[in-house]
């Protein structure tokens, strides 16, 4: 009995990684000026705008406007006529007083693992797979490379006229063993400079 798994991967224009190129970026320059600063900030991108919005706690004023323009140059976006919107205060004192010290430490715990808090943070977990050797599922590497390939593709100008947002979609047959047998399909789909003709390039291949 085969199944299919069927991954998707962004290229560098795409709305979801631009937030997070973006978000990078002023984090990296944020740190540089005070390495005990403290960031909860979100990016959204929708048309020509980027809103920044969350909580900075740092002794340096932050220049978010002047980080997010050569996050946008990188991912093949020109910075003039794109609006940006900050909106950012302090820390608020609830997730200061958690990150500062922890619920263990103030109950006495002063082992050095419960010195800091942490806040409103999560847990991110994973595992690791043989399928390929960058220890990922291989639909999930074959949309990575196929993004990068389109990201080339349109740094390079080797095909004409496609914007840096677009995605791709792999999905890959595994054999009773849960080992990878075939690639079923790929697709990839990216927008066009000019729109009002072409409103997208698309591809899809299947066996």
């Amino acid at each position: 009995m085969y199944s299919i798994c069927t991954a998707e991967s962004v290229c560098a224009g795409h709305p979801d990684k631009l937030a997070d190129q973006i978000a990078d970026q002023f984090l990296d320059d944020i740190l540089y000026d005070d390495k005990a600063a403290r960031v909860a900030v979100g990016v959204m991108a929708a048309g020509r705008r980027i809103i920044v919005t969350g909580e900075i706690t740092t002794n340096h004023r932050p220049r978010i406007r002047e980080s997010v323009r050569p996050a946008l140059a990188r991912a093949g976006y020109s910075p003039l006529g794109i609006l940006i919107y900050v909106w950012t205060r302090r820390q608020s004192s609830d997730i200061n007083a958690g990150v500062t010290t922890s619920l263990e430490a103030r109950g006495g715990d002063s082992s050095a693992f419960a010195l800091q808090g942490a806040g409103d943070q999560g847990t991110v977990y994973g595992y690791a797979t043989a399928e390929a050797p960058e220890r990922l599922p291989l639909p999930l590497v074959l949309a990575h490379r196929t993004c990068e390939r389109l990201d080339t593709a349109q740094a390079e100008g080797t095909i004409c006229g496609i914007n840096p947002d677009g995605k791709a979609q792999v999905s890959v047959r595994y054999d009773d063993t849960g080992t990878p047998a075939a690639v079923e399909t790929v697709g990839s789909r990216c927008s066009m400079r000019r729109a009002r003709i072409w409103p997208c390039w698309s591809v899809r291949c299947a066996r």
